[in-house]
């Protein structure tokens, strides 16, 4: 009963979620059609630009953790794989990306086990990664806290050190794959690497909120300071959709967030007008990218073999 209660509200919450959306820009129309909009191509050049490298770094993280297993993937096939599969993020159920990848990536002789496990620590790094420009909006948010933020930011860099860490990782991973009854693939990665790829993702996650932001500053005006505001608030709302796993791609609950902390600078109605527009500006970016995997020449996969991972890299 409970499964299949938690599997109707993950329909009924997203699309709620959305007519709220919707009904609090519909409320608010006078607001959102008296605001300075405009259209500055080169802002919203700038902004692809600096969005862009997300969508090329989360699946070269990817790549350098699965070729942890013992595989030699290429950037190009992994890349592909990496930028079809998410597409599945739009499809309910809040899982087929991961079926995604699982099945597309398994002509290279990579496991299911030892794709998950890549696929999880992934997910793990950049959510601690989107942490860090999501700090600077907490100052603003919450102001009553300022006097304990010195100490988050202090406190941070040590939690983070512990969670990247490849043994509390592979414990985590084990964890997700033993729920899934999937035979557990040890990744095999130093400390090193694994802190590597989080500062990738960190400058990322930073280029990325630069790229919101410059996409803001692209279609209203606003100052300065409200526009570093928005692009941390972007890394805000990320988080709090995917830490809900209730809707596909964050779905409704992205918008929601990012609707109410904008709300905080450019009034109700903008601030949730913003929000859908930078949800579809980062779609139309993404199907960009997905496009360029059609471009872009992928090696033929071996065809000896079923897939294995039985022999682990030599971690670095």
């Amino acid at each position: 009963m409970i499964k299949k209660l938690a599997h109707v509200a993950k329909f009924v919450i997203p699309l709620v979620l959305i007519f709220f959306v919707g009904r609090v820009i519909v409320e608010n129309w006078e607001e959102v059609s008296a605001a300075e909009w405009h259209v500055r191509p080169l802002y919203l050049l700038v902004s692809a630009l600096l969005c862009s490298p997300w969508f090329l770094l989360r699946p070269l993280g990817w790549n350098i953790l699965l070729n942890r297993f013992g595989r030699s993937v290429p950037f190009a096939a992994v890349f592909r794989v990496n930028r079809q599969a998410e597409l599945g993020r739009y499809v309910p159920g809040a899982v087929w990306q991961w079926i995604g990848r699982v099945y597309l990536i398994q002509k290279w002789r990579v496991t299911a086990a030892a794709c998950l496990v890549a696929t999880f620590v992934d997910l793990i790094l950049a959510t601690l990664a989107s942490m860090v420009p999501a700090m600077f909006t907490l100052d603003d948010l919450l102001p009553s806290v300022a006097s304990y933020y010195r100490y988050v930011i202090f406190a941070f860099p040590f939690i983070a050190v512990l969670i990247i860490h490849p043994k509390v990782l592979n414990w985590g991973a084990g964890l997700v794959t033993h729920r899934l009854k999937i035979e557990y693939s040890h990744l095999h990665v130093g400390y090193a690497t694994m802190a590597s790829i989080w500062a990738m993702y960190v400058g990322g996650w930073i280029s990325l909120c630069a790229g919101v932001a410059a996409f803001v500053a692209g279609v209203i005006d606003l100052s300065s300071g409200n526009l570093a505001f928005i692009g941390s608030s972007y890394a805000l709302a990320w988080l709090v959709g995917i830490l809900t796993m209730i809707a596909p791609a964050g779905m409704g609950v992205r918008e929601a967030a990012l609707g109410l902390l904008l709300a905080q600078v450019v009034g109700t109605g903008t601030g949730f007008t913003l929000a859908v527009a930078i949800r579809l500006w980062l779609l139309v970016v993404e199907l960009v990218w997905y496009g360029s995997t059609h471009l872009m020449p992928v090696p033929s996969p071996p065809e000896d073999g079923e897939p294995d991972d039985e022999h682990p890299a030599v971690a670095s």
